[in-house]
């Protein structure tokens, strides 16, 4: 086993995660191929490990890799990132994204505990206030003042329904960099489109009128958005339930565009219905807040996962294009080593 670099003749550091081969901080390695590769921290040059020291080495690499929640991958090359600072970098096809229950189902959980919270308080003060009622005879003069307030009330639920139609949503970016203001009456109108490039197309209705915002500006329109329709987050089940459904999907652009068409199957136009008893709108099904509470919150995971993803793909694409180069030359010593090792 070697401490120093094959080409800058530097140390390769030490690592105190990988018990079999305690040598690097930064160690790639093919689980498949049985490679073991360790990168200089000052070349950057990857140094293939002794054949016969690595297959221990390689399973332990695998084992930890995989029990990071918090992972970065592409294609062919994943990262992640010990507590004590070692990075791995996984050659092979991608594992499942099983990261995201465990990153944002503490943030909905919260948002739901919150939400049940301030719904007991509100639920007590009601109750209360129903049994300090009750406690009155209804036989007395007071009768009407009771009664009428009552009725007042159920009235008033029906202009409350309709005034939340009303209520701003948030404020988004514009194309232009203005504000928009998005109330639950706008949403109705629009939609979110993932494009097959894996872009996304947000056709906004807004307050002050119509917009299309694509790419970025979508993306983070969007984000806004379920950051407040989700505000109430959700159950241990509901959360389970989105990040299987980013991990069926395959990865989270690809849940995206699942649920943007899920959204498009339930659209339906907005319309005025002629009724005995007056006339009513009818809703949009397929309208981002109307869809199920599974398919909002593994939206908004997605979008962070992608956004962030984003952010990583050059270091990746580098580390893919570093491989490369060494594997061409593992696969040539390997060869050659192969051979020898049998005779012995």
């Amino acid at each position: 086993m070697y401490a120093t670099c094959l080409h800058c003749h530097r140390a390769l550091g030490s690592n105190e995660s990988i018990e079999a081969f305690p040598v690097g901080r930064r160690l790639a390695f093919d689980a498949a191929k049985g490679r073991l590769w360790v990168i200089c921290p000052s070349c950057e040059r990857w140094n293939l490990s002794p054949i016969e020291e690595r297959w221990e080495a390689v399973e332990g690499c695998e084992r930890l890799f995989r029990g990071q929640k918090l992972r970065a991958q592409t294609e062919n090359v994943g990262l992640a990132r010990l507590a004590e600072g070692t990075e791995l970098i996984r050659i092979g096809s991608p594992l499942r994204p099983e990261f995201a229950a465990w990153r944002y189902g503490g943030v909905f959980r919260r948002r739901f505990r919150k939400q049940i919270g301030a719904a007991v308080v509100s639920g007590t003060c009601a109750a209360t206030g129903v049994m300090m009622l009750a406690g009155m005879s209804i036989g007395t003069a007071l009768a009407p003042i009771v009664l009428v307030p009552l009725l007042i009330g159920g009235a008033t639920i029906g202009y409350a329904t309709v005034a939340s139609q009303f209520a701003v949503v948030g404020k988004v970016t514009g194309a232009s960099g203005e504000l928009l203001r998005v109330t639950m009456w706008n949403l109705e109108h629009s939609k979110f489109i993932a494009n097959y490039d894996g872009s996304l197309q947000l056709d906004l209705t807004h307050s002050g009128g119509r917009q299309e915002l694509t790419g970025d500006r979508a993306t983070r329109a969007l984000g806004t958005l379920l950051a407040r329709l989700n505000q109430a987050g959700g159950a241990k089940e509901t959360i389970t339930a989105a990040a299987d459904l980013i991990a069926d999907a395959g990865d989270p652009r690809s849940a995206i565009a699942l649920i943007a068409r899920e959204a498009e199957r339930r659209t339906s136009p907005v319309r005025r219905v002629h009724t005995l008893v007056g006339d009513y709108l009818t809703t949009n099904r397929g309208a981002l807040h109307r869809l199920p509470a599974t398919h909002r919150l593994a939206l908004e995971m997605s979008l962070h996962e992608t956004s962030e993803q984003f952010a990583l793909d050059q270091e990746l694409a580098s580390l893919e294009r570093a491989w490369r180069e060494a594997e061409e030359i593992a696969a040539i010593a390997d060869g050659i080593l192969t051979p020898l090792l049998r005779k012995h």
